[in-house]
């Protein structure tokens, strides 16, 4: 049967697959290629932007080298272009394109990467005080400083020691050390007391595309670091 506009790809037994759950893919034999030199492997992780294939060759590859993915999978044939983006024993970090396969059922949702960076949020303090001319507004703005967590494209957790009482639906504005001064707006979503700290969840507000463009690379560095430092400690 011939593939239809928009099919995920033809399946085993020349059954074209319209959709499909990412966990389909796992555990596929995959090939990948680049520059001519061709090596087969199993994909065994998919998570955010990043695919992971375990193979016996990968010191072959190199950081930042293009590839082409051949993945044959239950649901189909899926060719891909894409770039390696880490390495370790045994296996290839591999970038996982926006729209890569056609079909599949889920969103792709922002992945939250563990992390611990430093950041602050400012704060305004209002006092009416008293002159001789009668009442005014003073106002002294403090940047109160904070513990990220976890973060993703659509907001990040953090903790905060001391410092105002924050509220769902409040915003501040606010700068993250992600490698460079992310200068962000957050709307608190829920908060939470535990003993000498108050955690909230956030997300940004309306990120310029440079900004997220940043974040994004940012975040992808980090995902690589965690699943790879979890990996040698399994």
């Amino acid at each position: 049967m011939t593939n239809q506009a928009g099919s995920s790809g033809t399946g085993w037994y020349g059954m074209v697959n319209t959709s499909f759950p990412l966990k389909a893919l796992l555990h596929s034999r995959t090939v990948v290629e680049k520059d001519g030199y061709v090596s087969t492997g199993v994909l065994t992780h998919i998570e955010g932007d990043m695919l992971e294939v375990e193979m016996t060759e990968f010191k072959n590859f190199e950081l930042g080298n293009p590839v082409h993915l051949t993945v044959y999978s239950p649901v189909g044939i899926h060719r891909v272009q894409s770039t390696i983006i880490g390495k370790a024993e045994g296996s290839l970090a591999v970038l996982f394109p926006p729209r890569a396969f056609s079909g599949l059922e889920e969103k792709r949702e922002s992945t939250r990467v563990e992390m611990l960076i430093n950041g602050s949020f400012r704060n305004v303090l209002r006092r009416q005080i008293q002159t001789s001319e009668g009442s005014e507004i003073l106002e002294v703005e403090e940047w109160i400083e904070f513990t990220v967590r976890n973060a993703s494209l659509a907001g990040l957790g953090f903790e905060v020691i001391s410092g105002p009482q924050l509220h769902p639906a409040d915003k501040v504005e606010a700068i993250v050390k992600t490698g460079f001064d992310l200068h962000c707006t957050l709307e608190i979503v829920h908060s939470k007391s535990g003993g000498d700290h108050t955690f909230y969840g956030a997300r940004f507000e309306e990120l310029g595309e440079q900004e997220r463009r940043a974040l994004r690379a940012f975040l992808l560095r980090e995902q690589i670091a965690v699943y790879y430092r979890m990996k040698q400690i399994k």
